[in-house]
């Protein structure tokens, strides 16, 4: 086989996964730098004695995007600046101030925080040495989500939620947790090459999935809550839609239990080492207030009712925020459910999106951080552009504004009512939209190919693989557009130039030489559309044939084949003076030699009418063996003709080639 065959078959090409995992990936490392350098210039020489930047948490007075960071912000006040190991040796006093090193967040984010501190000696460098633990989770995350939904994942990568918060909290590793399971349910849902079945059962897929939401909730509780749906999928069956009679209660019970042996696996060394110091961790959120650094619909609103902070509105908060958050979780498992009895598929997905837009919206705490845990569920389900639109720019607006405005909190008559104004509407608009997920998560569909991974079907091609689909398809690709020359006979890339000249090749006075051969442009319209048609069609390549310069005829490839490796030769005509001359046979030479030298074709077919005495003997004199008729083969006229088929293979190529040099050298 020819050396240039591989260079020209077979090639290997990146394919649109790999890209868009790497341009997702590249644009995630621009946004975690972007990031970096956000949260960065919040702090600075000179330290104090415990390491606090003198500039934190102002950093540069006219900066656009502020640069507070809760990171920074805790090197100070939980004693990791002291690095002491969390929750073990610490407590919570009767003012609600943790001390001993204890943080206000389940074990694992407080273990993040702990090592992050390793080695750090100022906030600045606690906040290096955390951002070097966040980034990877950040993209692993891109990474599954790119595979998941394709270019959607420019939604997580190339947003300004990951600029403005990848570096604000410890949000990123729990977000991964989240998506982890979803991959891993994808994973096992979709094809086995092999089996064409699953690759792996539904109730092992879920107890892998079970496990990263379990390790979730130890980092920021709200995976835990997708435990629920995720079971009540198992239950019922995954997609086996209505032919399952029973519910796999075993297999619910494994994936709960699954969880919660993980949460318990995570949770008990801290319960048994230090009990008190990891009780205190749950007592300061339940004394937590909801105040202006909590930035929920209960201080932009209900406060507005009760007159300010005051007794009642504490306690109505107490007692609201969490019925409500239940509410919100029955009424999306509830709406699920009746999709299940409707479609015969509950939609897990849809519902965890939900329950995460009810605890969200509900809370009394909504950190703006809180946008990258819904995030990923915008990717993976197919939200309305406006609502993700709407959802981002008030983003943007509410990080701009609750910064600037939290410098007011102990003076709030003195706050720029652009501030005030702009975290009310950010935050209403916000809560509006999340009220409606809890309702319309549930219905939306899955994104693609995510969609097909979980329904064990063959996801579709993606728009560029399709592209480059037919771009293989196309015989250019394979026998490329050469330019052939041999002696005074050059065969070209036919151009629309070559209109003028393929009109006048035939008079009207010869067309009768031509009966066989099919229509005969006789007009520059006429020549324009048949080189455009030739050009445009993906199979064919055609060619100008020159004698001495001057354009004496057409010629093509078509029907080319790269996967099978055999094309055709026809569409050929010359002008009357180059009839019966070296230049068909050199054409058909240089043709030939470039298809089986060059191109590594195993098989060149010859098609013509049936009733072409001269056609069908001139092929039969390059050497190619007659195979037979095709009956209606070809449209010709208004009817239809029988084809004589002729074929030379690879085999047949080195005894004919020395004939044909020989005819051409004449």
């Amino acid at each position: 086989m020819p050396a240039t065959w591989s260079t020209r078959i077979g090639r290997p090409r990146v394919g649109e996964v790999t890209l868009v995992v790497l341009t997702s990936l590249l644009l995630t490392v621009f946004a975690l730098a972007w990031a970096f350098r956000v949260k960065e210039v919040c702090g600075g020489a000179p330290f104090d004695e415990w390491g606090r930047s003198s500039i934190f948490p102002a950093g540069p007075p006219r900066a656009l995007i502020p640069c507070y960071s809760d990171i920074m912000r805790l090197w100070i006040g939980r004693d990791v600046d002291r690095h002491v190991f969390p929750y073990i040796h610490g407590g919570i006093n009767e003012q609600g101030d943790l001390f001993g090193g204890v943080v206000e967040y389940p074990v694992l984010s407080g273990m993040l925080l702990w090592l992050g501190a390793i080695g750090a000696h100022t906030d600045v460098q606690f906040l290096q040495h955390s951002a070097l633990i966040l980034a990877p989770f950040a993209l692993a995350t891109t990474a599954l989500l790119a595979v998941m939904t394709r270019w959607w994942v420019l939604l997580w990568a190339a947003t300004p939620p990951l600029v403005l918060y990848a570096f604000h909290n410890w949000e990123l590793p729990v977000v991964f947790t989240s998506v982890a399971a979803v991959a891993v349910m994808a994973y096992g849902g979709s094809v086995d090459p092999r089996t064409g079945g699953r690759r792996m059962s539904l109730r092992r897929t879920a107890i892998i999935a079970a496990v990263f939401l379990g390790i979730g909730f130890s980092l920021k509780l709200y995976p835990g809550f997708f435990v629920l749906p995720l079971a009540l999928y198992v239950l019922t069956g995954g997609q086996s839609l209505r032919a399952r009679r029973t519910l796999d209660w075993v297999g619910a019970a494994w994936v709960t239990g699954t969880a919660t042996v993980v949460v318990i696996a995570t949770q008990a060394p801290f319960m048994i080492a230090g009990y008190d110091g990891w009780k205190a961790a749950l007592d300061f959120q339940g004394r937590r207030e909801a105040d202006l650094t909590t930035n929920s619909v209960w201080y932009w609103g209900l406060r507005l009712l009760t007159g300010g902070e005051t007794d009642t509105y504490h306690s109505l908060v107490g007692v609201l925020s969490p019925l409500l958050v239940a509410a919100g979780f029955a009424v999306a498992v509830w709406l699920g459910w009746r999709v299940y009895q409707r479609d015969g598929v509950f939609p897990w997905l849809g519902v965890a999106a939900a329950m995460l837009c009810a605890f969200m919206v509900f809370h009394k705490v909504h950190s703006p951080q809180y946008t990258l845990w819904i995030l990923p569920f915008f990717v993976m389900l197919r939200v309305r552009w406006w609502i993700i639109a709407a959802y981002l720019l008030t983003d943007v607006l509410l990080d701009i504004s609750i910064f600037r405005l939290m410098g007011y909190m102990h003076h709030p008559a003195s706050a720029p009512w652009q501030d005030s104004v702009g975290v009310s509407v950010s935050v209403w608009v916000h809560a509006a939209i999340l009220v409606a997920l809890i309702v319309g998560f549930v219905r939306m569909p899955i994104r693609e190919p995510l969609a097909s991974y979980l329904t064990t079907s063959v996801a579709p091609r993606g728009p560029l693989t399709r592209l480059a689909d037919a771009d293989d398809a196309d015989a250019r690709a394979w026998v490329g557009t050469p330019t052939l020359v041999r002696g005074d006979v050059t065969l070209r890339p036919l151009r629309t130039s070559d209109a003028g000249a393929l009109a006048t090749l035939v008079p009207a006075s010869d067309l009768s030489l031509y009966a066989w051969t099919g229509p005969i442009p006789q007009t520059p319209e006429d020549a324009t559309r048949w080189i455009t048609t030739a050009l445009s069609t993906p199979t064919r390549v055609p060619f100008a044939v020159l004698h001495d310069g001057e354009f004496v005829g057409t010629t093509s490839l078509y029907d080319v084949d790269a996967s099978n490796r055999t094309l055709a030769v026809g569409f050929t005509f010359y002008g009357r003076a180059a009839m019966g001359t070296v230049v068909n046979p050199t054409s058909k030479l240089l043709l030939l030699e470039h298809a089986f030298d060059t191109c590594g074709a195993v098989r060149v077919v010859w098609h013509t009418h049936e009733g072409n005495s001269r056609s069908r003997a001139a092929i039969a004199k390059l050497g190619a063996e007659f195979e037979g008729l095709l009956r209606k083969h070809r449209r010709f006229g208004d009817g239809w003709r029988t084809t004589a088929q002729f074929a030379m293979t690879d085999d047949d190529w080195p005894g004919h080639r020395d004939r044909l040099l020989e005819r051409a050298a004449r």
